[in-house]
């Protein structure tokens, strides 16, 4: 951009150049402004080599056909990819004083922008800072200088000099208060630098009405609410995302789960991990969808999400037992609890209690019952034993 920039600037003045030679004669040298012609002829011509062979054998001796030589290579160096002879020339163009009002400007400013393209942003700011101080004096287009200022943004951004980078923006503003999207990038990063969420979510919302179908600017934004505990329009803007077209990638489907899950829509949550392209062994998030369906009290897809887990590690047959009791499913609790691995010995016996009661075979229930209170005597074990001694004496 700096470049595309830099060169637009540079040709338009070197077009420029002629015109004013002729103008200028009585400032111009005859030999000086007759050698420059030809070469910008040349140079119309295609044969730039030619006119810079012609422009570095001129030697001329007054101060303002130095500058003026001198700034016309600049710009034919630059239209021959020759940076650094480039602003070696323009240097020694401002350097020499010898332009007055417009021309002086606009010749530093050809240099500042060389600099920056080239990041060196610091020799860059030198010029940058004399060019806002001096263009109101100098006439200068408010469009021109809202490029300065934007220039000197840049140039603190390649620095990390955060604060000064949105003083610059904020000139820049107060001459152009259009949103567009290079500022407001700036902005907003020296606003997440300095940590000033709010003032980073006012313009994420500003970047993301710039280009709406870009997913980072929403991204950014709910993070933004996150960071500020804005939690109900951190996941409003994930779904708003999603209603706009765009596909949320993995992290933050992750993210609207959880979002959900922190609002109380377990369903929700759950349904958002269910839409995760889940591989067979991510056991974690396997758990997580079968917690959510669990607490949305969705039973079927809690015990399908359990069993998924069960498959990878032996100690979850537990909670697909719990459902299966739960839904009076007995002899098939009986069978998960069978291949429970890695879990207290005695809980998994009080549920083959649960699931033997269920049966109605208290016969069973009471050995196993016995066999728990053996393992480890507890209130529970015993309440069981006297419910069932009462059950027996019942029959």
């Amino acid at each position: 951009m700096i470049k595309r920039l830099f060169i637009t600037s540079a040709l338009a003045l070197c077009s420029m150049l002629v015109v004013t030679s002729v103008a200028a004669a009585p400032q111009l040298g005859m030999r000086t402004a007759t050698q420059v012609s030809k070469a910008y002829e040349l140079e119309q011509d295609d044969k730039l080599n030619q006119a810079i062979t012609l422009l570095e054998g001129i030697k001329p001796s007054a101060n303002y056909d130095k500058a003026y030589v001198a700034r016309m290579l600049g710009i034919y160096y630059w239209q021959a990819e020759l940076p650094e002879k480039a602003i070696k020339q323009l240097q020694i163009a401002v350097n020499t004083n010898a332009f007055e009002d417009e021309q002086d400007w606009q010749t530093e400013r050809m240099l500042a922008e060389l600099l920056l393209s080239k990041d060196k942003p610091e020799q860059a700011l030198v010029h940058l800072d004399k060019l806002t101080q001096s263009a109101e004096a100098n006439n200068i287009s408010k469009e021109q200088i809202t490029g300065v200022w934007l220039n000197k943004a840049r140039a603190h951004y390649l620095l990390q000099q955060w604060k000064p980078l949105l003083a610059a923006i904020n000139h820049y503003h107060q001459l152009d208060a259009t949103p567009k999207l290079q500022p407001l990038t700036l902005q907003l990063t020296a606003e997440l630098q300095l940590k000033r969420l709010k003032s980073g979510i006012l313009t994420t919302q500003k970047l993301l009405a710039l280009q709406p179908d870009n997913l980072m600017w929403w991204q950014q934004l709910s993070s933004l609410y996150m960071q500020t505990k804005q939690y109900k329009l951190a996941l409003a803007t994930l779904v708003s995302a999603e209603r706009a077209g765009l596909e949320l990638p993995e992290n933050l489907q992750v993210s609207k789960a959880q979002l959900y899950s922190q609002q109380g829509v377990p369903e929700k949550a759950a349904q958002s991990y269910a839409n995760l392209q889940v591989e067979a062994s991510d056991i974690n998030t396997i758990i997580k969808q079968a917690r959510h369906w669990q607490m949305a009290r969705e039973w079927s897809n809690a015990q399908k999400a359990w069993l998924a887990a069960a498959r990878l590690n032996g100690k979850y047959y537990e909670e697909v037992a719990r459902l299966e009791l739960q839904q009076g499913d007995f002899k098939q609790a009986l069978n998960s609890l069978n291949k429970v691995t890695g879990i207290n010995k005695q809980e998994k016996l009080l549920l083959q209690v649960r699931a033997y009661v269920g049966l109605k075979d208290y016969a069973k229930a009471t050995d196993v019952a016995q066999a728990a209170h053996r393992e480890k005597p507890t209130t529970q074990t015993a309440d069981w034993l006297q419910y069932l001694e009462q059950m027996s004496q019942s029959r």
